[in-house]
């Protein structure tokens, strides 16, 4: 019991501090005015900028509501290095989410979010990975799932490659739209939805039905061949062997 006292006060203290140091960076017009100091920096120190904007887009993931990184980080770095940034670190810190809450804050959380977490237990236990596949492809809000996820029996790797799995398709479209504008002063004038390609957004959704619709087809398959030429009593639910019996007679 001591221990996790500890740990949450550890960890207030970190979320508090990084929020004091970094309070002013919540707005996109400060951000935009920054333009010129943020590309010099990556230029000077390619690999010191990289490894910095990893950790700042871990804490950042941490706190609920901090959207918009994904634009940002892809209008930085490119394309590439943005999407290989973003992905990584919204799975790490999704697992740093799903640990926190499943040893430190679990009887809370599952009093708080009974249903959501009974929702999740359920639907992976029905249908396997592929339902957590399928919310981050939704995309169902992040932190509520990773919360959640945390006072269940999901195993962390499994979360962990399914959360990277199911938000990839988002991420590509928010880092592919920061990579395409000009300036930073386009989302503090336009908003993020005013940057983002709804449509390609929209179109990379969908592969979350794709599961769904395979296992439709292979069901399909599986009772055409079972009503299928050979297939006698099987089609009437009854065993072979009673089919048989009736034949001879």
């Amino acid at each position: 019991m001591r221990v996790r006292v500890i740990l949450l006060i550890v960890l207030l203290a970190s979320v508090t501090l990084g929020w004091w140091m970094y309070r002013d960076v919540v707005s996109w017009e400060w951000i935009a005015a920054q333009e010129s100091r943020f590309h010099a920096s990556v230029a000077e120190h390619p690999i010191v900028s990289f490894v910095y904007g990893f950790f700042v887009y871990v804490a950042l993931s941490l706190v609920p509501g901090t959207t918009g990184k994904s634009i940002v980080y892809g209008w930085l770095y490119g394309f590439w290095l943005a999407l290989l940034i973003a992905s990584t670190a919204l799975t790490i810190a999704a697992v740093i989410s799903l640990m926190a809450i499943r040893f430190l804050f679990r009887d809370f959380v599952e009093a708080k979010l009974a249903p959501w977490c009974r929702l999740i237990d359920d639907a992976v236990m029905r249908n396997g990975p592929t339902w957590l596949v399928t919310i981050r492809l939704l995309h169902a809000p992040y932190t509520l799932t990773n919360y959640a996820s945390g006072a269940t029996a999901i195993p962390v790797t499994t979360f962990a490659w399914t959360t990277q799995l199911g938000m990839l398709p988002g991420t590509i479209a928010f880092v592919l739209a920061g990579s395409s504008i000009p300036s930073l002063r386009t989302i503090s004038e336009q908003g993020i939805w005013g940057v983002v390609d709804v449509q390609l957004l929209m179109l990379l959704s969908l592969l979350a039905f794709l599961p769904f619709f395979g296992r439709w087809v292979r069901r399909r398959h599986r009772d055409s061949h079972q009503v299928g030429p050979g297939s006698t009593g099987m089609a009437t639910g009854r065993p072979p062997s009673e089919s048989t019996l009736e034949t001879k007679q």
